[in-house]
């Protein structure tokens, strides 16, 4: 873990949206250097062990208090979200999975959402605020601040011929495809940096159900090659 746990970024956002204390924020650690932004909770209600709202983090920045973040209960299924969050932090940081209980993903990545409004499934998911979100939250200077963004939220944010929503949003240029052969679009990725290449921008389909293990792969050694020393 990183030794500042609340950057004055991540507390700056917190106290700006003090007046909504169910403001989604996120989940992880503040001070990592990967941001993992997914389509929105796939259950309707948040667990007791999520802190991810206002209310939620402003007594832990108050007292100055960390959070345990290595979970050993694990009951998610191999298609599940976490669990692939859970692989691409294996993959990025060497770690065998049977040297380790539970998850610990959490320590070395912060994630939120694209969308807030909660959805079994994206079809029926509520699309209400979320291009005000990308407008401001996204915009923030805690978010701006990682050096590796994974946008792991499909045509939730969009780049192409007419529409540079990720470009405008992030100060990135589109840099290449990392495509795979056997399933078109579903299994690729597009890598995006700023001019000074200080920021990578990864835009991929939702991870979850039946995303391979070749993609997680390819995009860990992507990352470990971006961040070098600072890989922590």
């Amino acid at each position: 873990m990183t030794k500042e746990f609340y950057k004055e970024s991540f507390k700056a956002l917190v106290l700006e949206n003090i007046a909504c204390d169910t403001y989604y924020i996120g989940t992880g650690n503040p001070s990592a250097n990967i941001l993992i932004v997914g389509k929105e909770g796939s259950c309707e209600e948040y667990s007791m062990e999520e802190i991810c709202f206002v209310k939620q983090w402003l007594p832990k920045i108050e007292n100055d208090e960390s959070l345990n973040l290595k979970r050993t209960t694990w009951n998610k299924t191999e298609g599940h979200t976490w669990s692939k969050y859970q692989k691409l932090h294996d993959y990025i940081f060497d770690v065998d999975k049977n040297q380790r209980e539970g998850f610990d993903f959490e320590e070395r990545f912060f994630t939120t959402e694209m969308n807030t409004n909660r959805s079994k499934n994206t079809r029926s998911a509520s699309k209400e605020g979320m291009q005000n979100r990308k407008e401001t939250f996204f915009k923030s200077d805690f978010i701006q601040q990682f050096p590796v963004t994974v946008l792991a939220c499909g045509d939730y944010i969009q780049n192409n011929d007419k529409i540079r929503e990720i470009d405008d949003i992030f100060g990135v240029g589109f840099d290449k495809k990392y495509p795979n052969e056997n399933s078109k679009n579903q299994q690729s990725f597009w890598t995006h940096y700023n001019a000074d290449k200080t920021k990578l921008v990864i835009h991929t389909r939702q991870l979850s159900c039946n995303v391979t293990n070749e993609l997680l792969k390819e995009m860990a050694n992507v990352i470990k090659s971006f961040l070098g020393t600072n890989l922590i």
